[in-house]
């Protein structure tokens, strides 16, 4: 059974008191004594912390003026309480400071007999660290035991038994999907907790203690990857919640995040299969109607997805044995971020990739607020993928023989973002290049972009000049010179130059609105076109 904060009532109780005498304060014996000291001066501000039990024989009390300020400062300092020997300074107490006392519930407690502070110093000293130390050797012990009990089957249950009855209280462990609770009474309990958490889901770690129904409850956030997985709670109504407490949720804690993490490796391992489908799916591999159906989970037929990809770096690649505990790493805390999200992840790794399709029902799609959810995914990127920050996100898909077609277009918006022409991070809001991209498949595009650049590009060529980043920089500062010359560092005088020569090439109408719009087609896919490699490797996709 835990030991509980020393009391000025458990204090009374030793024989070194067998002579106390409580004048007030009867209510306010419940007050926890931290330390006990000798206080025989005026001044006492200095000497006090909060939480003593104070000794005096009175001599500090004498000056009649002081004596409510001396009792009002024990007061507020909040130590435990005033003992006063009788008869070497004083031989009664004044009503009003046993009537200020009263008032306040705090205990002053005389000693009509002599008695040997240094006596009652040492017991109360004692006791408090001896309580301490066998504190300490009950968090070490129940620590251990936690920890062997996180390695036996159905060990989470046995933990929340073990702290039960320590604590002589019920138990309760609870995340997004599963229950536990001792002793077996605690169903409603449990189910009003949960309620509860769930109302403080913006910001659910600050919850440390909290009040429901009368009970007073200790919870701490069991945490895996720094990301909640689930919340330990104990009942403190019997006994005041202490560091001890805190300790001892935390030690259980740690148990319990070995067990979930554990639980989430093993389901990992065998959603392998889901893996390997998606690796199928994006090499274009023929799979058959009942294949799908006898790997994939029904959702996947009923519900609409996006594909998610990251490019990852060569530390970060899976193939080696750092590689497959960085894969696990990532598998363990990516599947239950998406499910927070609201979504069904499937979690694949191919190459240099890491590939998730999220599902949803097509209905709360709609209503998915996507700013949001790239703004969280590109936190988690942040934290977790510190030397890689591009991703992409594919538009709705309805049927998951389009893997392919989604794979295809996360990796334009990548290739889109690491030539720095778009911010956005899904495919629907890439705008022109919804145009552009497609045809950088085919020839049209060459052609396209000679006749609209052509000169531009070979002038520049020829002439070692600058026209066609001037001309870009000009279409995108709509035609404004001072605003396109300060960006290219050059007098205004020099642009004027730049703009006949371009007018020269392109004609003077060149800025009119329908060739201003074909111009700017052409260079937006010539910033493409000419990273032929990257075209060819990424958007068409070799699956080997």
């Amino acid at each position: 059974m835990v030991l509980g904060k020393l009391t000025v009532e458990e204090a009374l109780k030793r024989h070194t008191f067998q002579h106390a005498k409580v004048l007030t304060g009867v209510n306010g014996l419940n007050r926890v004594i931290n330390w006990c000291h000798i206080l025989e001066v005026k001044d006492i501000d200095l000497f006090i912390n909060g939480g003593e039990l104070i000794l005096t024989t009175g001599i500090g009390l004498l000056d009649s003026d002081n004596q409510r300020n001396y009792v009002e400062t024990l007061i507020k300092k909040q130590t435990a309480g005033l003992c006063i020997e009788l008869g070497s300074f004083m031989h009664e107490i004044p009503r009003n400071l046993l009537s200020l006392a009263e008032q306040q519930n705090y205990p002053i407690i005389i000693f009509e007999k002599t008695v040997r502070f240094i006596d009652i110093t040492q017991d109360i000293h004692s006791l408090l660290i001896n309580r301490h130390h066998q504190n300490m050797l009950d968090l070490d012990r129940l620590s251990q035991n936690f920890n062997k009990l996180s390695l036996q089957p159905n060990g989470i249950l046995k933990i929340l038994q073990e702290l039960s009855l320590y604590f002589q209280s019920p138990c309760f462990f609870i995340t997004s999907n599963e229950k536990y609770y001792y002793p077996t009474n605690q169903g409603e309990t449990e189910a009003a907790i949960r309620e509860l958490i769930n109302n403080h889901s913006n910001e659910p770690k600050t919850l440390s203690t909290f009040c429901l129904n009368n009970k007073s409850f200790s919870v701490n956030a069991v945490q895996v990857f720094e990301q909640v997985w689930g919340y330990l709670l104990i009942e403190t109504s019997k006994f005041p919640s202490s560091e001890l407490t805190a300790l001892m949720l935390d030690r259980a804690s740690i148990a319990l995040s070995h067990i979930l993490l554990r639980n989430r490796t093993i389901e990992e391992r065998k959603q392998s299969d889901e893996a390997e489908l998606i690796h199928s799916l994006l090499n274009m591999e023929n799979l058959e109607s009942n294949q799908l159906k006898n790997i994939l989970p029904m959702y996947c037929f009923s519900h609409s997805f996006r594909l998610i990809c990251w490019p990852l770096l060569e530390d970060e690649q899976v193939n080696s044995s750092k590689g497959e505990e960085f894969k696990l790493y990532l598998l363990t805390l990516l599947r239950p971020f998406f499910n927070k999200l609201g979504f069904h992840p499937i979690i694949s790794f191919r190459h240099q990739e890491l590939i998730v399709m999220i599902y949803m029902n097509l209905s709360k799609e709609k209503k998915v607020n996507w700013q949001q959810i790239t703004d969280k995914i590109s936190k988690l990127t942040e934290t977790y993928f510190p030397a890689q920050t591009f991703f992409g996100i594919s538009s709705i898909h309805q049927e998951p023989i389009k893997a392919r077609t989604a794979y295809e277009e996360a990796k334009q918006i990548i290739l889109l973002k690491q030539k720095k022409l778009i911010d956005s991070h899904t495919y629907e809001q890439i705008g022109i290049y919804h145009l552009v991209l497609p045809l950088l498949k085919t020839n049209i595009i060459k052609a396209y972009i000679d006749v609209h650049l052509g000169k531009v590009i070979d002038y520049d060529r020829v002439n070692n000049s600058e026209l066609l980043k001037t001309l870009t920089i000009y279409l995108d500062c709509n035609g404004n010179k001072k605003e396109a010359s300060e960006r290219l560092f050059i007098v205004r005088q020099t642009l004027y130059h730049r703009i006949e020569k371009l007018e020269g090439i392109l004609g003077p109408d060149f800025m009119h609105s329908s060739n201003r719009l074909a111009i700017e087609v052409a260079i937006k896919a010539f910033s493409l076109e000419e990273d032929e490699m990257y075209v060819k490797d990424q958007l068409i996709a070799d699956a080997k």
